[in-house]
């Protein structure tokens, strides 16, 4: 099986949060990838910060243990379909998560987020907390 790990859970991961921690842990490396969105929301928020030079130091390092899954022809369709279906049920979330949930479905992976709210909104996507293993 393969994850996508959502942004805040790597955020986590790099403040050392045990449940992060733990979570990946009980996943082989060669199982985990992130997104080409999960990698921009991490680098934008370097940028946005106040140590931002520290940060990149850390950030871009870090994301360079996984690959990276791009937002491809495939991708796009899902997204534009699901969201056109949340805007019609007035359920919409923010386009960088559906961009996330869109690139795990294509690439037949379960989506490892602390944001169940938004992302058990969208049909075909496999989900996952933190706390479930």
């Amino acid at each position: 099986m393969k994850y996508l790990i959502d942004s805040d859970v790597l955020i986590y991961y790099l403040k050392g949060k045990p449940e992060a921690i733990a979570r990946l842990g009980q996943i082989p490396a060669a199982a985990l990838y992130i997104s080409r969105i999960n990698a921009t929301e991490l680098i934008y928020g370097a940028y946005n910060s106040e140590r931002v030079k520290n940060n990149l130091n850390v950030i871009e390092p870090f994301l360079k243990q996984f690959v990276t899954l791009e937002f491809d022809e495939g991708a796009s369709r899902i997204f534009a379909r699901g969201k056109a279906r949340l805007k019609r049920t007035g359920t919409l979330i923010p386009d960088m998560d559906l961009m996330i949930a869109a690139t795990a479905i294509t690439n037949d992976c379960t989506l490892i987020t602390n944001n169940l709210k938004h992302f058990k909104r969208i049909e075909g996507l496999r989900v996952e907390g933190l706390q479930d293993a």
